[in-house]
């Protein structure tokens, strides 16, 4: 369960050097909560999580050189990060860390590029959605079916938000490396994510 959390197979790692610095969000399915239960992880070394939208939900972990380490209670009572303050703290060093997107359109929609796989935590940044939306006629309309795969479309484009769907579906089958996420499409109004079904 926890090789899932590599980012590639580790060689001779370097002792882990935790710091406020390297504490990045992590978008993942709510399966991921099950199954740390299922591994029988106690809930006190569970890190803490908040709902995004529908199966998605944000968790934190310290970006480390061979992989991502959950942020439990411990590691950020170690680091000085209090619990309530993970998620500003972790959005800061996100907008530091993240180079500029690059987009790439075919079939009508706009797929995200950051590299590093956290194109899905692009999700989090209100300023960069806010940016994107004038340049869309309708509502934006995103999909996150992996950590490095975030698709958009424009909600009035209905043909494209059938390649969407089906390209989400697609990406998420194919995902066999533990970091899918969801082939749900959810839509920005309100400043926030709701699905795209629901609304």
């Amino acid at each position: 369960m926890f090789n899932k959390l590599f980012k590639k197979s580790p060689a001779a790692a370097a002792a882990p050097q935790y710091s406020a610095g390297c504490l990045l969000p992590r978008i993942k399915h709510i399966a991921f909560l099950q199954a740390l239960r299922d591994a029988g992880v106690p809930a006190e070394q569970q890190p803490a999580t908040s709902a995004l939208c529908g199966e998605l939900l944000v968790t934190y972990a310290f970006d480390q050189p061979e992989q991502f380490v959950m942020a439990t209670p411990g590691l950020l009572a170690r680091t000085g990060i209090a619990p309530q303050d993970a998620a500003a703290v972790a959005l800061t060093n996100l907008r530091r860390q993240l180079p500029e997107p690059k987009y790439f359109m075919k079939g009508g929609c706009i797929a995200a590029y950051t590299g590093g796989g956290l194109e899905a935590t692009l999700l989090l940044l209100d300023d960069l959605w806010l940016d994107l939306q004038p340049r869309f006629r309708g509502d934006i309309v995103v999909a996150a079916p992996h950590r490095d795969r975030l698709l958009m479309c424009d909600s009035g484009d209905t043909q494209a938000l059938a390649t969407l769907r089906d390209d989400s579906r697609q990406f998420l089958a194919e995902a066999d490396d533990g970091h899918g996420l969801s082939a749900q499409l959810m839509v920005r109004r309100g400043g926030r994510w709701q699905l795209l079904d629901a609304s």
